[in-house]
This record gives structure tokens, C-alpha cells and sequence, in this order.
């Protein structure tokens, strides 16, 4: 989500499941005790590690949580055992930290994501930075990043060979990632068995642990010549909103998620007929 205030008037409120940290709180479940009375939050609870601070922007991932301030930092709290809280370990921590590793080089960050197991921020120079869980491919790295974690941030290859475009906007989800460049296109890596890179069923693998996509990004084609705007990631499925309004969606067609009125998954882009009439933007 987005918000926007003054320095003065900002608080950020988090409430739900806290057995990992992820709410910021300084408490999580500990073993022994109930877990309604420790690890839950049924009523928004300031976080106070985060006082002082000018957030606009907070993303939530499976169990770890990152927000992004003012002037480009980025705090990271949760579990982090696939290195997803980017402090260059696996520990998980219940209070909001800042990730040193943009601080030291001289990053403003501009936009963040948190996914599954993984997590994504663009610079502002318009570069894509991702750290995290990485056997699904969704970091988009290259060959040489074999481990099955990164737990710093790692430049994303993506567009580094091309001069006129850059990375606005990133979304993480479940086990796949979608980059939205500044020239209106969408890439996409990661895990594809039920459609989500919109990519089709061609570049998926067959392993012994299931259907694997591609982890290096490729490109969605198929939204009829429009550019998109905006991008976002689900669990196993993917959406994006283009210039005119018009909505596209692909992936796994569970609980009629996809809006498009069939129970099969989705391989490719499909433009969601409702925003015909009323665009989404």
C-alpha cells in the first residue's frame, strides 16, 4: 500500500498473525503460551521503531514486512530465514530495521515488494535490486548466484544493456516477480507452473519438484499494444493495468480470482471484460 503525511503527523499500525515479528512490535509467539494472547494482533498497534520517521509506502510479504521512508530508506522486520530482511544474515527480528545496504552506497530507493520468500526495491537511478529465497529463480540473477539464499541485495541484470529504459516498479509474489519498466512493459521470472509469468506454458520445465519458469526475466507480450502502468503479483497469479484502463490477468483460476468467468488457469494475458465500460484507472 501507499501513504503519504507530513513527518510530524506519520505513524505506521500493523495488526494480525505475529509469529515471526512480521507486525514490528518488539513481541512475537514465544513456545508454551497461548497462541491468541501473543502472537496476534486483533486491533492496529503503533510501531515504535519507526517513530520519528516520514513512511510512504509499506509492503507485506508471507511473514516479513518492509517499509519505505521519505528520503529512500528501507526498514525490513519478520522472519527472515531465506534471507528476505536483506540485513546480510538469516535471523529474524520483531523490530523495524534498516537495511544498511542502501545507506552505504549511496541508494535512494523508490519503490519496494516483498514476496513469499523474497524481496525487491528500484533505486532511484532505476535499477532493480533483489534478495531473498532463490530456488524458484525469482531473483532473476544470473547463473553465478547459486545459493539457495541472498541475504543482501543483489543487482537484478535486467535492462542493463539498454540505455532508454529503466525499472519503475517491481512486485514480488508467492515464488515469481514482474519488473514494470519505463517504457510501459512488463518482465516476469520465477516459478510458472500455474500460469503467473503470463509467459505461456512453452518455457516451463519439468524437475522432479514440479514445473519450474524461467530465472531470467522475459518479457509479457499480449496486451494488444497498450502500455501498462501498473503491475502486481499474487501467490500464483498476476494482473496488470494499462494506460486506457483496461485490465489484463493470467495464472492459477482459484475462487474465480482472475475475474474472467472460467475455472481453467491462464497462460498468458486475458482482459478482464468488466473494466471495459469502467476503467480501472
Amino acid at each position: 500500500m501507499s501513504v503519504s503525511t507530513g513527518a510530524a503527523e506519520c505513524a505506521v499500525v500493523a495488526f494480525g498473525c505475529n509469529d515471526d515479528g512480521q507486525l514490528g512490535t518488539g513481541a512475537k509467539r514465544r513456545p508454551m503460551l497461548a497462541i491468541d494472547d501473543v502472537s496476534a494482533s486483533n486491533f492496529p498497534v503503533q510501531l515504535g521503531g519507526l517513530l520519528g520517521e516520514e513512511v510512504v509506502a509499506v509492503s507485506c510479504g508471507s511473514r516479513h514486512t518492509m517499509a519505505l521512508t521519505a528520503s529512500g530508506a528501507v526498514y525490513s522486520w519478520g522472519w527472515g530465514s531465506m534471507g528476505q530482511l536483506g540485513h546480510g544474515d538469516l535471523k529474524s527480528i520483531n523490530e523495524p530495521q534498516k537495511i544498511a545496504f542502501f545507506q552505504q552506497r549511496g541508494l535512494v530507493v523508490d519503490y519496494i515488494s516483498c514476496g513469499g520468500c523474497h524481496s525487491a526495491a528500484v533505486t532511484q537511478d532505476g535499477s532493480l535490486y533483489m534478495w531473498g529465497e532463490t530456488h524458484w529463480g525469482q531473483l532473476g540473477l544470473p547463473k553465478e548466484f547459486e545459493a539457495a539464499h541472498e541475504s543482501l541485495p543483489v543487482k537484478c541484470p535486467l535492462l542493463e544493456d539498454v540505455k532508454d529504459e529503466s525499472v519503475v516498479k517491481v512486485s514480488c509474489g508467492g515464488t515469481h516477480t514482474a519488473a514494470l519498466t519505463s517504457l510501459g512493459r512488463v518482465y516476469v521470472w520465477g516459478r510458472g507452473d500455474s500460469g503467473q509469468l503470463g509467459i505461456g506454458s512453452a518455457w516451463l520445465k519439468d524437475t522432479d519438484e514440479g514445473l519450474l519458469g524461467v530465472s531470467r526475466p522475459h518479457l509479457v507480450e499480449g496486451f494488444n499494444g497498450e502500455k501498462v502502468v501498473q503491475v502486481a503479483c499474487g501467490a500464483f497469479h498476476s494482473a496488470a493495468v494499462t494506460e486506457q484502463g483496461h485490465v489484463y490477468i493470467w495464472g492459477k483460476e482459484d475462487y474465480g480470482m482472475l475475474g474472467v468467468g472460467q475455472t481453467s488457469d491462464q497462460q498468458t494475458p486475458k482482459r478482464v471484460e468488466f473494466f471495459n465500460e469502467i476503467p480501472a484507472l
